[in-house]
């Protein structure tokens, strides 16, 4: 989105910003069906929601560095405090992960910004981080250096503290530690303050590791191949539900909790393998990926 924006500025015409507001507007509604779409096969799916996140980054395209962090860090904290005032559990069946009211309205709307997989609340913070990122000029060594050690101290930081208190958690009652477990971890559900503080660091730190890799090595085979995969991310993405899971359901008439965690292991690698292979085959023969051609084909 970022890098869209910085190119219309550039041509510094008001018909091209305006060009670029439309044309994310479009794909986030694009994304918003083509996610919903396949939500029974793949109830997890984050496509619904990005659409939501690209219609509010679109309206705070305009937002400084300062401000996009402000409001990031509100989101988060806001969210992290609401917690403790709505269940956050309404419409779960966590024994099968199942939300159970998802096609009402209550449920859809409850699902999509407060407690689903992805909510837009406070998940859409990281794509507000996401502009922020996009601003820095990562070409610049020293500004790499200063994020990438600064990134990778916060995350050490609030993971320890994050394991020092559900550490005391194991001293308490059950209950209690249950509690712990709920405010202090650092899983995505619920994306809670450490979960969102160091998964946003440590991507942080990840892409800039990736741009020191890709500028140092930019022919090593290895490196095309990710960046060829990346150049796919959305078609991947598809791929990984409709063929990488469907497969396996259709060959064992089963999916969650019905394999090993070597089994998962083995077969998301040889998955992981086989799109990437994909990826830089693809690439080599197209410009874009098969539902980035079809996204663009409709939205522009």
């Amino acid at each position: 989105m970022t890098l869209m924006y910085n190119s219309a500025k550039r041509k510094n015409e008001i018909g091209k910003i305006r060009q670029v507001k439309i044309n994310l507007l479009k794909r986030a509604a694009f994304l918003f069906v083509v996610g919903l779409s396949y939500y029974v096969i793949w109830p997890a799916d984050i496509l619904h929601y990005y659409g939501l996140y690209i219609t509010v980054g679109v309206v705070l395209r305009v937002a400084s560095k300062r401000m996009l962090l402000i409001i990031s860090g509100m989101l988060v904290f806001g969210y992290s405090v609401s917690v403790l005032f709505f269940n956050y559990e309404t419409g779960w069946d966590f024994t099968i992960l199942e939300y159970t009211d998802f096609f009402t309205i209550n449920g859809f709307f409850r699902n999509l910004f407060f407690n689903g997989f992805h909510p837009v609340f406070p998940w859409v913070a990281f794509l507000l981080v996401g502009i922020w990122i996009g601003r820095i000029d990562f070409n610049n060594t020293k500004k790499r250096n200063t994020f990438a050690v600064s990134s990778i101290i916060i995350f050490i930081i609030f993971k320890a503290i994050s394991i020092f208190l559900i550490n005391i958690a194991n001293t308490l009652s059950p209950k209690e530690a249950e509690e712990f477990y709920f405010l202090f971890g650092t899983e995505p559900m619920p994306p809670m303050f450490f979960y969102m503080i160091t998964a946003s660091s440590l991507s942080i730190f990840i892409i800039t590791i990736s741009v020191y890799i890709g500028q140092k090595f930019p022919k090593i085979l290895f490196v095309k191949n990710v960046v060829s995969t990346g150049q796919l991310a959305l078609s991947n993405y598809f791929f990984h539900v409709i063929i990488g899971m469907l497969g396996i359901y259709f060959i064992f008439g089963k999916l969650e909790h019905a394999f090993s965690i070597e089994f998962a292991f083995f077969y998301a690698l040889f998955f992981n393998i086989l799109l990437i292979v994909f990826s830089y085959i693809w690439r080599k023969n197209f410009k874009r990926g098969p539902l980035e051609f079809l996204m663009r084909k409709i939205t522009g």
